[in-house]
């Protein structure tokens, strides 16, 4: 039996227009076998497309930073053993805009 759980999503804005929107959102998920392919399959719906190259996203779960997605959704990078999605989860998204 597949159970799905729920989380909440929340990221850091990009630019000065983008801070008039509450970005947290609620969602029901089945989790995968692989955490790092449940986040890029969340990061792909949920992070705004940003123009240029350069920028990251470093993810949080529950307080614990456990990957960094490059650009836009391309590429995951782990930064600690991977942590499971449980129940009421809280993910993160800490943006940085590139640097050149």
């Amino acid at each position: 039996m597949i159970l799905s759980i729920q989380i909440t999503l929340t990221r850091d804005s990009v630019c000065m227009g983008d801070d008039v929107e509450d970005h947290t959102k609620i969602i029901d998920i089945v989790p995968q076998r692989s955490t790092h392919k449940t986040i890029m399959n969340i990061a792909k719906k949920y992070l705004p497309n940003i123009m240029g190259y350069g920028h990251t996203w470093d993810c949080f779960i529950d307080g614990e930073k456990i990957a960094v997605i490059n650009g836009n959704c391309n590429k995951i990078t782990s930064t600690t053993n991977c942590l499971s999605f449980t129940d009421g989860c809280k993910l993160y998204f800490k943006y940085h805009s590139a640097t050149h």
